[in-house]
């Protein structure tokens, strides 16, 4: 039972990167249309992840109160909202509006898919579950770019935006009908429900560890993002053709998709569960470095993709794996804020870094720099967590 619920979760999760990715996909039709530049069509794409700064913790407060079904069916809704108001724009301000309705239900709808797996696999296959899931981001991805633009060019793009609202729909009413808890979790949900937790507990010791795991998890997914973004260019100025290197630096992502399962089932069967990460973690940044210093690019990305694959799992599931039950959702949300929040700086951060150094290079080592503090941040994440007393229902 609970591997199909990891296939409806799966899907659910598809539908926030169809969301994402839908304006990426028909830019060149839509800014026409819009009579945007690409300097508005930009803001568009990056609003996007501006509701989850202030949605994400809400959602796992909430979810304690509404439970993790109703408010996901709820999240898939404003998905669709949202599409279908985007579908509807003639002018900036109502695409606005149409991407951060969208962008609010993805906010919400990544804390609560992460807290519905932790509920079915937080006894065993934790990470393994996680990294299956957390694929979907990079298939979604994959089929926004290889369906929509086709749509699009056929008949319009407003068509792309009525079929992801379409499927956001249909998997709203999928989730509804076919998820539920497993067995054993309602009297854990019913205290949550009864003593939900208050903005007071940022400042106590239940949010150390979230703060620390969400440190962690921005460190690699920026990491990685700025590697892809500025490693095509270092490529190109060598020499080899814009769409030559682009090509050669997407096998990076090939491979992470391929071996981000490899990980979670490493770090569910590892005796040392953190180890696959700064494996993992310091393998990319090697990789990565090797690149930068003209090593062969080809195997250079495969090794990146090898290696990265690898931590996705375990550090998705450090906030779920050390929290109780009832405090599971909340955790995530303040875990899922701290992403957010440090996503956004240090993105504007690089752009900086590369404005004023002129240097694809230097940009490409400081995403290998994040990649390797990976590794690091791990040592006061294990110590604060010796420190702190575990929740009593992980003391068993």
């Amino acid at each position: 039972m609970r591997w199909f619920i990891l296939a409806i979760l799966f899907i659910a999760r598809t539908c926030m990167a169809l969301e994402f990715q839908i304006l990426g996909a028909v830019m060149p039709f839509a800014r026409v249309d819009l009579d945007s530049d690409y300097a508005a069509m930009g803001q568009l794409m990056g609003l996007f992840m501006l509701p989850g700064i202030v949605l994400a913790l809400p959602a796992g407060m909430l979810s304690s109160r509404f439970g993790l079904k109703r408010l996901a069916v709820f999240s898939l809704l404003l998905l669709a909202g949202g599409s279908a108001l985007f579908s509807v724009s003639h002018d900036y301000g109502t695409a606005l509006a149409g991407r951060l309705v969208g962008g609010a239900g993805n906010a919400v709808l990544s804390v609560l898919v992460s807290a519905m797996v932790a509920e079915w696999f937080r006894d065993r296959d934790l990470s393994t579950a996680l990294s299956i899931v957390f694929i979907s981001w990079q298939f979604g991805l994959a089929v926004a770019l290889a369906v929509f633009p086709a749509i699009a060019e056929a008949a319009s793009w407003r068509w792309a935006c009525h079929l992801t609202t379409l499927v956001c729909l249909t998997v709203a009413v999928l989730v509804g009908l076919t998820y539920r808890s497993p067995a054993g979790t309602g009297t854990a949900t019913a205290m949550a429900r009864r003593s939900m937790p208050r903005l007071r507990l940022i400042a106590r010791r239940q949010s150390i560890l979230p703060t620390l795991a969400g440190i962690i998890w921005t460190a690699y997914n920026v990491g990685q993002v700025i590697f892809l973004t500025y490693a095509p260019a270092l490529l190109a100025s060598t020499g080899m053709s814009v769409t030559e290197a682009s090509r050669t630096v997407s096998l990076t992502v090939w491979v992470t998709m391929a071996t981000m399962p490899l990980g979670g089932l490493l770090t569910d069967r590892c005796r040392r569960p953190l180890m696959p990460v700064a494996v993992g973690s310091l393998g990319a940044a090697a990789a990565g470095m090797a690149f930068s210093l003209g090593a062969p690019p080809v195997a250079s990305c495969i090794a990146a993709g090898l290696f990265l694959g690898l931590p996705a799992g375990g550090i998705l599931a450090l906030p779920a794996r050390h929290s109780a039950p009832g405090e599971t959702a909340w955790s995530l949300g303040w875990f899922m804020t701290v992403f957010y929040i440090l996503m956004t700086l240090i993105q504007m951060l690089a752009g900086l870094i590369r404005d004023r150094t002129g240097s694809d290079l230097i940009t490409v080592e400081f995403g290998c720099a994040l990649l390797a503090l990976v590794a690091v941040g791990l040592i006061p994440f294990e110590l604060a967590r010796r420190a702190l007393r575990p929740a009593p229902a992980m003391t068993a």
